[in-house]
């Protein structure tokens, strides 16, 4: 318990000496990772998938947000828990897995692609929360072809192709985020 509670100290005065005195000019990043049993009906129940989740957010943060979608199928998230698995280190960002139950619990499907198809407009996705409805711009970056892994690996092992892959598919979805959030005219 003790040596849980210090790394925990550890990484929470880390995580706040980060915080910058001003978020003007920047972009806040919140990572969700959400989903539902294998072979659930569509639309997820709360309080599973992202259509919960994010209605958990703040009206100011609703109110600017776009989501930036990493598209990986769920046999594709479920073979990278595998391999990038190391018991010798689980508490590593890097090198964390979790059971198999709870890949298959949890994250054996997702919601993301139902909600692009029901919320009334292309490259969004519909969000209610406490009355009021946003409507949030989605751009996928396509990772149902693997193009992170590498990335796991010392830097001098990266290939050019590998990084150029993940530039190139970064790029796209983020300039398709930029077009897909612009305010119309």
């Amino acid at each position: 318990m003790r040596a849980l509670a210090k790394e925990s100290s550890n990484l929470l005065r880390d995580k706040n000496a980060g915080i910058p005195e001003s978020l003007d000019g920047r972009t806040v990043v919140i990572e969700f990772a959400r989903g539902g049993p294998d072979g659930a009906t569509l639309p997820l129940p709360a309080p599973l998938g992202y259509r919960y989740s994010l209605a958990t957010l703040s009206d100011a943060i609703l109110a600017r947000a776009a989501i930036l979608y990493v598209w990986v199928t769920p046999e594709e998230s479920r073979r990278k828990n595998r391999e990038r698995t190391d018991p010798n280190d689980p508490g590593s960002i890097l090198h964390h897995g979790v059971p198999m139950a709870v890949m298959m619990g949890d994250y054996g499907c997702d919601d993301m692609a139902w909600l692009l198809e029901h919320s009334g407009r292309p490259d969004s996705v519909r969000v209610e929360a406490r009355g009021r409805e946003y409507l949030l711009p989605v751009a996928r970056f396509d990772n149902r072809v693997d193009k992170t892994t590498f990335v796991r690996a010392d830097r001098e092992a990266w290939k050019a192709a590998d990084v150029a892959a993940l530039h190139a598919g970064l790029k796209e979805a983020l300039d398709r985020l930029v077009r897909v959030a612009a305010p119309s005219e």
